[in-house]
């Protein structure tokens, strides 16, 4: 394989990109900017590429380049920069911010976008495309006229490989999301199952963007404004939104419309950046410096692999939620954090045999035992996603085998061994193992979508490795029901922690005996802390959570 630097990584991305809305003109500045002396990012001539491109880029310096909303669908959009900065409408000329003013943004005259809407037959990721050929047999045979879509990308950085295409399976149809719809009802009255629904861009959103000062409008731009906020700015929404952002952010801010129409606030900065404000957004920053470095490389390692396959339809590639990663900005960064960011610089984790990136998914909290990727997501089993026993390992052999019999799942969650996430000093303890109760009304509210009438029953009939439901029947006097999948499952039951548990009768009520937060596939946050705690280095801790994987410097 050629080994490519990064600043010369090569991208290769398919999938529908809008047309560019037309220029307009921009208004008179009230104040002509002078250059900066080094722009924060490398930036294309036209920055609604940068926001609408879902591909790589790379920030000045050869690190990669990330946007991440920082909100959306709004109607009006404030920002106070700490220092003065320079102001670029697109279109228009640029202006000087000056620093601890505010101002807003609104948008005129606007075009939503144009998106087309396409029946969902199936997809699967690139590697496991064969996975879709029969699929496709079948809907051609029920005479769909069927159609493919790449989405994310492939590229290499230093002799590594980063390959997060999608394979996506579509019907023909007119495009329109009622035509969607539709066949998805048809679908489900045919053959007893919904399709799902895939959309794209066919036009971006137009119109104009003005920025106002206290005097007034002092810029113009056309559908975006953009402004080098390395100095840092703070954000909020318009007046009496219910979710105020009073976090502080460095970056170069992009205000531009989102898909609908409205105000979208994007924030453009390198992955190391990013990764300040992110890692003690999702650990705690007081946990071991060991676990705050193997969380660093696992989030770099997971914004590498989503760059190019989510939010397709709006103007950045990553949300500030756990939908992504969560990202709260400069606002909580810590010592701590920063120096397991600056350790593990550029690291991230691949296959030690095909040198392709592994998509470092985690969960919060295991249970003391971790999960298949593929009992999960419906995908190849990744041999770098299998769960395994996340104890000493004097006591796993004892649960080798796996959880999937239910008889031993219940010895399990009964006798709670001592798996690196319970040992681990400030884990919730209540998320360990965990009990809920409903009673058959709650029961019958919750699963009430699934038209089986007053519930008899909740039967657990396909479990992963480490006992985590795939498959509940849930049987009524009206018939029953078959929910599929982890997440639909613990969602369906009230959102549970986890969908590691037991199902038991206690009078007319059920009870459901659990352990673990979250899917548990990959690292377990808290077994992270706990290995620290007990002296293990960030290398061995991601050895033990990702089989045949090794960390790796690509930049």
């Amino acid at each position: 394989m050629r080994v490519l630097s990064s600043a010369l990584a090569m991208t290769l991305l398919a999938g529908a990109l809008a047309a560019r809305p037309d220029e307009g003109e921009g208004p008179a500045p009230s104040a002509r900017a002078p250059e900066p002396e080094m722009p924060l990012l490398a930036e294309p001539d036209d920055p609604l590429e940068l926001l609408w491109s879902h591909r790589l880029n790379f920030a000045a310096g050869g690190t990669p380049l990330v946007t991440i909303r920082l909100l959306d669908g709004q109607e009006e959009v404030s920002f106070t920069v700490r220092e003065n900065a320079v102001l670029r409408p697109r279109g228009g000329e640029s202006v000087v911010l000056r620093a601890g003013q505010t101002f807003r943004v609104r948008a005129r005259e606007v075009l939503p976008a144009a998106l087309a809407y396409y029946p969902l037959l199936g997809d699967a990721a690139y590697a496991d495309r064969r996975r879709l050929a029969a699929t496709r047999r079948l809907w051609e045979e029920r005479g769909a006229e069927v159609r493919q879509r790449i989405t994310g990308g492939i590229y290499g950085i230093a002799g590594r490989v980063v390959d997060n295409r999608r394979l996506v399976l579509i019907a023909a149809s007119d495009g329109s999301e009622q035509a969607a719809r539709d066949f998805a009802e048809d679908s489900l009255a045919r053959y007893g199952g919904r399709t799902g629904i895939y959309s794209e861009v066919v036009r971006r959103p137009s119109g104009t963007v003005e920025v106002l000062g206290a005097s007034g409008r002092i810029a113009r731009g056309n559908a975006l404004v953009g402004f080098d906020g390395s100095a840092g700015f703070t954000l909020r929404p318009a007046q009496g939104d219910r979710t105020p952002q009073d976090h502080l952010y460095r970056g170069r801010l992009y205000v531009t419309l989102d898909a609908s129409g409205r105000l979208a606030a994007v924030l453009g900065i390198a992955l190391e950046e990013l990764l300040r404000g992110l890692v003690p957004s999702e650990i705690p920053a007081g946990s071991p410096p060991e676990a705050l470095k193997a969380q660093a490389v696992t989030a770099r390692s997971n914004v590498l692999a989503q760059i190019g396959t989510r939010h397709l339809t709006e103007p950045y590639v990553l949300c500030n939620e756990v939908h992504c990663q969560a990202y709260q900005g400069a606002s909580v960064e810590t010592a701590a954090t920063d120096a397991a960011v600056a350790a593990t610089r550029g690291e991230a984790l691949f296959g030690r045999l095909d040198r392709t990136l592994v998509d470092a998914v985690y969960s919060a909290l295991c249970g003391g035992h971790g999960e298949d990727n593929d009992a999960v997501w419906p995908t190849l089993p990744n041999p770098s996603l299998r769960g395994r026993p996340d104890l000493p390992s004097s006591a796993a052999g004892a649960y080798s085998a796996g959880l999937r019999d239910e008889a031993k799942l219940r010895a399990f969650l009964s006798e709670a061994p001592a798996a690196w996430c319970a040992r681990a000093t400030g884990a919730p303890r209540g998320r360990y193992r965990w009990e809920r109760r409903f009673t058959p009304e709650e029961i019958d509210r919750l699963v009430s979508e699934l038209k089986v009438g007053r519930v008899r029953n909740l039967v657990i009939t396909a479990r992963g490795i480490s006992g985590r439901a795939r498959v509940l029947w849930v049987e009524g006097e009206a018939g029953r029901a078959v929910v599929e999948g982890e997440l639909r499952i613990r969602r369906l039951l009230a959102n549970l922690p986890s969908a590691m548990f037991v199902v038991d009768r206690a009078g007319s009520s059920f009870v459901l005996h659990g352990g673990g937060w979250g899917h548990g596939v990959g690292m377990c946050q808290w077994g992270a802390v706990g290995r620290a705690q007990a002296g293990q280095d960030y290398r061995s801790i991601l050895r033990a959570y990702y089989a045949g994987a090794e960390v790796a410097r690509i930049y």
